[in-house]
């Protein structure tokens, strides 16, 4: 979190200099819980880089990084346990081409779409201990996952000077380890 705000601070903080189509920008993401994408509830953080190839085309990379997914009692068959987690943040890496309509000098919506390469590592162990038998049981979760899938994305653009403005996303990673995420994000154009 320390990390997001330094990104902030140093976004809004840098001079105004003249016009250019690159632009970065970083943020948080809001996550919900889904055991099926071992993605754990909770804020993420994303960076990434852009450039406008026309007035209203362009292509953006993107980094994000989700919280891993805790060992919840739907993945665990036991009735009391004890967990010794060894989980990793999920991260995706997309690649998205963008087009932006612009409504007026302030507000714009782009649509986003690309290929997100994403890697899942999570791995738990659990010590359980049943009520009614003398034996403890032990279950051993292990998920280590990457691949490529279709991304898309939805943005609304707020503009809020020459060279800063602030980005609301959604965002959407489909495929099996596929995952949702709503994005505030500033950015910065030089």
């Amino acid at each position: 979190m320390k990390t997001i705000f330094c990104a902030i601070f140093f976004v809004l903080t840098l001079p105004i200099a003249a016009q250019t189509n690159f632009y970065v920008f970083a943020g948080a993401s809001m996550y919900g819980e889904d055991a099926e994408a071992a993605t754990g509830d909770g804020i993420g953080w994303r960076i990434g880089l852009g450039k406008h190839f026309r007035d209203y085309i362009g292509v953006e990379v993107i980094y994000d990084q989700a919280v891993a997914i805790s060992p919840i009692p739907a993945l665990i068959d036991v009735d009391e346990y004890e967990i010794e987690d060894h989980a990793n943040a999920n991260t995706y890496l997309s690649v998205l081409g963008t087009y932006a309509y612009p409504f007026n000098d302030r507000l714009a919506v782009a649509g986003k779409v690309g290929f997100s390469r994403y890697t899942i590592d999570v791995e738990f162990t659990t010590e359980g201990h049943e009520h009614h038998e003398d034996e403890d049981e032990s279950e051993h979760f292990l998920l280590n996952e990457d691949g490529v899938e279709l991304a898309l994305s939805g943005s609304l653009i707020f503009t809020t000077s020459d060279k800063t403005a602030v980005d609301l996303s959604f965002s959407k990673i489909f495929g099996d380890f596929g995952t949702t995420a709503f994005s505030l994000n500033f950015r910065y154009s030089f």
